[in-house]
């Protein structure tokens, strides 16, 4: 399918479409500043699903070296059911890892998928070379053409001759020189040109066996794919829903976040890119177990517990007892690190005083976590210095027991959002509507505090701006704002 996809005409492809032709400079900073978020998330779905595409061309060579082992249904599948060779004819002829496009002063440039699935300009000398996307599908034609068991396997009639003929203007002596390989591709087609194969829909041609034009083919059937997604269930609304219900009370009611092992893994792996915790719901708790220790940080534990809670409690509880009081705000500081001075400051409140909090349990037990409302106190602007030194000030209630003030510290040395240095003196004047880079993600998540040290966990969720601006005095890119903060603290019973 993701073959197909690539090779499809752009004018029905969409998201093939954004890549080959992509808006020009002039225009691309008014779209994304106008877009919906439909149609941000849109276009992050035809992005996605190109690169998917992109890496199945890879994983589909690698299939083709090891067709010799395949069983004779595989086999058949590859050659007959999907005809492998002939999807591969699209891939040389209308490459979609190459572009070209509208540059500067309206000269048209070309450009290429890098080894890091990026656009990279390349200069018309070089067009000829080869990059490691545009050889897969060549090296999977050559297992294709000059495998035995495929030449034995594959049926040869007038319309798949002539769509594999198409190639031959392909291999020359540029191309044959970086993948020498391809020089028995061209003896195979060579070959084909001067064989007599039967016309389309009258059968097939097997060169290395007698068989007529009338073989008969047999293929495994899947019984159990089949009857789930056979064409008798294909469009019966009634039979997917009924599966859908029957798959939420068997398998995923009895799973929750908190125990989902998979997705816990998940969240590891995306953790500080995407933020994805948030948008699939893992709790604090479970980002920062997983992410103890990972950020330096500075801790206060708080000053002051009651003594009749401290007398009644045992001693490794003392912690929680100090961590669980009701949270009064988050003061949260930004400073530059090198300088000390001030940036902006930024005051937390829980949402409805907590009451919509969820609680999920941990390696030291139950924490709950706060959704936090955000209000800029001080700074200019909500773009947010990438290399801000970060200083929490967590306050609890106080007790009526006692008078001492309850607070902890939190803090991280840079947030280490991304941007840019263009490696220039400063301007005298402020840089504004700059387009980001397409490698920055939507968003940026940063966690002071960890529950391994026994302590509260403040996670700062950070948005992808829809323009960066760099202010007067300084070089560095800011393209990010606070726009989301959680608080996960321990839960004491009653």
């Amino acid at each position: 399918r993701q073959l197909i996809f690539l090779g499809s005409p752009e004018e029905s492809n969409p998201a093939l479409s954004r890549q080959k032709n992509p808006l020009p400079t002039s225009q691309l900073s008014n779209y994304l500043q106008e877009r919906s978020r439909i149609d941000e998330i849109q276009d992050s779905i035809y992005d996605s699903t190109y690169q998917t595409a992109i890496a199945s061309v890879a994983l589909s060579r690698y299939l083709c070296e090891s067709l010799d082992d395949l069983g004779p249904s595989l086999l058949s599948r590859v050659l007959e059911v999907h005809d492998f060779p002939l999807l591969m004819v699209p891939l040389m002829e209308e490459p979609p890892w190459t572009r070209r496009r509208e540059g500067k002063g309206k000269q048209m440039i070309w450009e290429k998928l890098d080894d890091h699935n990026e656009w990279s300009e390349v200069p018309p000398t070089d067009l000829l070379r080869l990059t490691k996307l545009e050889g897969q599908p060549w090296l999977a034609l050559f297992h294709l053409t000059t495998s035995k068991v495929c030449r034995e396997s594959y049926g040869l009639d007038e319309y798949r001759k002539s769509q594999l003929m198409r190639l031959r203007r392909y291999i020359h002596e540029a191309l044959t020189d970086q993948l020498p390989v391809l020089g028995d591709v061209a003896r195979y087609l060579d070959e084909l040109s001067i064989v007599g194969v039967p016309a389309s829909g009258q059968g097939v041609h097997r060169p290395s066996s007698a068989a007529s034009s009338s073989g008969l083919l047999l293929q495994r059937v899947d019984s159990l794919r089949e009857s789930i997604v056979g064409k008798r269930n294909m469009h019966n609304d009634d039979y997917w829903e009924g599966l859908v219900q029957t798959q939420w009370e068997e398998i995923f009611s009895h799973v929750t976040d908190s125990t989902d092992d998979g997705l816990r893994r998940i969240a590891s792996g995306v953790y500080g890119g995407s933020g994805m915790d948030d948008a699939m719901g893992i709790s604090a708790s479970d980002i920062a177990s997983t992410f103890a220790g990972k950020n330096g940080l500075h801790k206060e534990i708080p000053r002051s517990t009651s003594p009749a809670e401290a007398s009644n409690a045992p001693i490794e509880e003392e912690w929680k007892l100090a961590l669980s009081k009701s949270v009064q705000k988050v003061t949260l500081h930004l400073e530059d690190g090198s300088t000390n001075s001030a940036l902006g400051t930024f005051e937390l409140v829980p949402v409805h005083n907590g009451a919509d909090a969820t609680t999920t349990e941990t390696p030291l037990g139950p924490f709950r976590r706060l959704k936090m409302s955000i209000s800029q106190t001080s700074g200019d602007g909500e773009a947010v210095f990438p290399r801000a030194k970060a200083i929490a000030r967590v306050q609890f209630q106080k007790d009526a027991s006692s008078d001492d003030s309850n607070e902890v510290i939190l803090s991280i040395d840079s947030l280490e959002l991304p941007t840019t240095d263009p490696d220039t003196s400063p301007n005298s004047y402020d840089g504004v509507g700059i387009v980001l880079p397409a490698n920055f993600p939507s968003k940026e998540w940063r966690q002071l505090g960890d529950v391994q040290g026994k302590n509260v966990v403040l996670q700062l969720g950070f948005k992808r701006l829809p323009c960066g601006v760099v202010p007067a005095g300084s070089t560095l890119l800011r393209g990010y704002a606070l726009s989301q903060a959680f608080l996960s603290q321990p839960v004491v019973a009653a």
